[in-house]
């Protein structure tokens, strides 16, 4: 056995000899003949180790200083990947000075967001990143995805969006609360409601009939989690209002103006859409393709985006807050019409059988309710 004293610059790093924590530097051990592995750490600078086979009365380490990034994310427990490090928020990692780095967030649903931060000195530097999270309300198990400030411009404040276009199971559930009578006069077509000639507005059978015995407004066999369309803009409107009624949250639901709806959209660019294919009898713009549907897919069919929202582009164009107007593609859609900044112009008051809706809210809601995330809806 020798006797090793080590000595870093800077002083105080913590030592570990053959992969046993020896103390703090400088410190002084005794050590195999043979040789030993001297490693060195310390907060802001990069490790520093040494294979000594032939120990010597003392070893002298230099650390290299680093930018220190300390990275906590809102929720915690988040994983945070960077240039080969990955660890779980709050954490630490050290890079070199002087440059930018990517600092990459995983979260809830597979969301992730990536943050670029100069490390242009030495140093501490604090990363605080917020994350989108799912919210379920416990009064009408609506699903959503509340999406940080952060993220947003900064005059927008954070939303509440509605992870999912609105299901027909869902919209079937509003008309049965609003006209638990099915109500009906005289001037009604057959098989049609005062409510249905209102709000569903189109000359062609949309995706909510009635239950086995017409007592209730329910969804088409097989249509449960597929969005709603047919609507009229105020209809979709009307929804809005009797979800904002019965949500838990103290939650104010509206359709999404045309800004905020392309800057939701624009973090899914990358995602698959559900557009005129071989499976359509009419305008078909895609033969190639082949989705699996003949028109709407059910909700979460089409993968997430990084914010956690489902079919953004795609599917059906989605009403907005701007009168005449729908956003995003839809089934019938070119490639081209279905990307963030695609915009139709349509009837209010009629209804289509490729126009949908989203709903969002302004802020965070008081009632948070998590759930793990599965695959599409399950109505």
């Amino acid at each position: 056995m020798k006797q090793l004293t080590v000595v870093t610059i800077p002083r105080e790093a913590v030592i570990s000899i053959n992969g046993v924590p020896a103390g703090v530097s400088p410190v002084t051990q005794f050590v195999p003949d043979r040789g030993v592995f001297v490693l060195a750490e310390k907060d802001g600078f990069f490790q520093s180790d040494s294979l000594v086979q032939s120990p010597r009365d003392t070893l002298f380490m230099q650390l290299r200083e680093g930018c220190l990034l300390v990275v906590n994310t809102s929720p915690p427990g988040c994983q945070i990947i960077s240039r080969g490090f990955s660890g779980l928020s709050p954490c630490s990692l050290v890079v070199e000075s002087g440059n930018s780095v990517g600092i990459t967030a995983l979260g809830e649903m597979g969301i992730s967001v990536t943050r670029t931060v100069n490390a242009l000195t030495p140093g501490t530097r604090l990363v605080e990143i917020a994350m989108p999270y799912e919210f379920t309300d416990s009064a009408n198990d609506f699903n959503c995805v509340v999406v940080p400030r952060d993220l947003l411009p900064f005059a927008m404040g954070s939303l509440t969006v509605g992870r999912y276009e609105v299901t027909v199971s869902q919209f079937a559930d509003f008309m049965n609360a609003v006209d638990p009578e099915l109500f009906t006069d005289s001037s009604s077509l057959r098989g049609r409601t005062c409510l249905m000639d209102s709000i569903l507005k189109c000359n062609w059978r949309g995706p909510v009939g009635f239950n086995a015995d017409t007592t209730a407004y329910a969804p088409l066999e097989g249509m449960n989690a597929h969005p709603m369309v047919g609507m009229t803009r105020n209809g979709a409107e009307w929804y809005c209002e009797w979800l904002s009624a019965t949500c838990s949250a103290g939650l104010e639901f509206r359709l999404p103006d045309c800004d905020e709806w392309e800057i939701l959209a624009s973090a899914g660019s990358d995602v698959a859409v559900n557009l005129s294919d071989i499976n359509e009898t009419i305008l078909t713009r895609h033969p190639e393709l082949d989705d699996g549907w003949p028109e709407t897919a059910p909700s979460g069919a089409m993968g997430l985006s990084d914010w956690g929202l489902c079919e953004m582009q795609g599917n059906v164009w989605e009403w907005t807050l701007s009168e005449h107007t729908a956003v995003g593609g839809s089934w019938l859609s070119s490639l081209e019409d279905c990307r963030a900044g695609s915009v139709i112009m349509l009837d209010d008051h009629l209804g289509y059988p490729f126009v949908g809706f989203r709903v969002v809210a302004g802020g965070y809601p008081e009632d948070i309710i998590r759930r793990p995330y599965t695959q599409g809806t399950g109505d």
